[in-house]
C-alpha cells in the first residue's frame, strides 16, 4: 500500500496492518475491532453505534484511509461510522461484491458506478486488484462527490466522475433528501430536502455521451429508491446485455425491487453470497437468505438470453 499521505489513521485491508495512527488511535481501533469480532454471532449488532460514538468524540476532524491494494486507496472523514468500520479487521464491506468483481478480473468490461459515494468500488475496479477496468462514477451529493473526486484522481486514466443524479430522464433538476450520505437520494414528494439540488442523467444518455454504447457493461445501481427509474433509463443498455448489480434491502420483507425486476421486467436474477451465486426464480426464495434487516443484499440482473451466466461460470471454473 502507498504511503497514507495526510491520513491520521490508515490501514492496509489486504494485511489488516495499521500503517498510520498514534498509540491512542491504534488502541481505539483495537477496541472496536475486538467488539466487532465478539459481536459476529449477533451480526455485529451495535458496531455502527460504537463506531459513530468513537468517530464523533475521538476522531472528529481526523482523516482515515483504507488500502484495497498497492494502487488502491480511499480516504474519508474518520468520524464517519459508515466507512470507519473499514478500519477494523473484523468488519468486511460487502464481501460478496468483492468476490464477484474478482471473478470478472479477466473479462473486458466497463464499470458504471451509479451512486458511487466516495468511490470505494470505483477505485477497486480500476485498480490492479479489480482488473484495471474503465469506470464511469456518478454521485449526486456535492459533499460526497468532492470526496469521490479526490479518491479517483490517482486513477484519472481509468475513472471519469460525474456530479449527477441517476434518473430515467436527463436534464431534470432534482432535490436531495436529508438522509445520511449512505442513504441520501432524490427527495420524494413531501420529503424534506437537505438543500442540495443536482441535475439528472439517464444511463443510456451517459453511455451515448461517453462513447460506451458498444462496451460490455457492469452497472452498479445504488441509487436509494429510484432503481426503477434508473432501469427505465437504461433500456438500450439492457437490450445490449448489460449486467446490473442492485440491492434488495433486508428491511423489505416483500422484496419489492426484486419483484419488479423478475415479474415486471422479466430479467434473470441471481443473489450474490459470500461463497456462491444463487439463481432466484421467485421472490419467495429470498426469504431464506435475507436474515438481517439492517443489511442490503446484492443481486445481479440481466436479460434472459444473456451471455453473462456462461461468462461467470467460465471465470469461476478458471479461478
Amino acid at each position: 500500500m502507498a504511503a497514507p499521505g495526510n491520513a491520521d489513521i490508515a490501514i492496509d485491508r489486504s494485511t489488516g496492518r495499521i500503517i498510520a495512527g498514534d498509540w491512542r488511535q491504534r488502541a481505539l481501533v483495537g477496541a472496536l475491532d475486538a467488539y466487532g469480532a465478539l459481536s459476529r454471532p449477533l451480526m455485529q449488532r451495535g458496531l455502527y453505534k460504537a463506531c459513530r460514538l468513537v468517530g464523533s468524540t475521538a476522531w472528529a476532524g481526523y482523516t482515515a484511509q483504507i488500502g484495497l491494494g498497492p494502487d488502491a486507496q480511499v480516504s474519508f472523514p474518520a468520524s464517519d461510522p459508515y466507512w470507519n468500520r473499514m478500519l477494523l479487521r473484523s468488519y468486511d464491506h460487502e464481501p460478496e461484491m468483492a468476490r464477484f468483481l474478482r471473478l470478472l478480473v479477466g473479462i473486458d468490461y466497463g464499470f458504471v458506478d451509479c451512486g458511487a459515494n466516495i468511490g470505494y468500488w470505483s477505485v477497486f475496479v480500476a485498480s490492479r486488484a479489480g482488473g484495471g477496468k474503465p469506470v464511469l462514477a456518478i454521485e449526486a451529493s456535492a459533499p460526497t462527490f468532492a470526496l469521490l473526486a479526490k479518491n479517483v484522481a490517482p486513477h484519472a486514466d481509468k475513472i471519469t466522475a460525474f456530479h449527477r443524479a441517476i434518473l430515467d430522464r436527463s436534464g431534470v433538476k432534482v432535490s436531495l433528501n436529508a438522509a445520511a450520505h449512505e442513504a441520501r437520494g432524490i427527495a420524494a414528494a413531501g420529503e424534506a430536502s437537505n438543500g442540495e439540488s443536482v441535475t439528472s442523467i439517464a444511463i443510456d444518455d451517459l453511455l451515448q455521451q461517453q462513447g460506451w454504447t458498444s462496451r460490455r457493461l457492469v452497472v452498479k445501481l445504488d441509487v436509494e429508491g429510484v432503481e426503477r427509474e434508473a432501469l427505465a433509463g437504461m433500456e438500450q443498455a439492457l437490450r445490449d446485455d448489460a449486467l446490473v448489480i442492485y440491492e434488495d434491502h433486508g428491511s423489505d420483507a416483500a422484496h419489492g425491487l426484486t419483484r419488479h425486476v423478475l415479474e415486471e421486467r422479466g430479467l434473470a436474477v441471481h443473489l450474490l453470497l459470500d461463497d456462491r451465486i444463487v439463481a432466484i426464480s421467485g421472490v419467495g426464495e429470498l426469504d431464506a437468505h435475507k436474515r438481517d434487516r439492517t443489511k442490503g443484499y446484492n443481486l445481479i440482473a440481466m436479460r434472459q438470453s444473456s451471455q453473462w451466466p456462461g461468462i461467470i461460470a467460465a471465470q469461476a471454473l478458471a479461478a
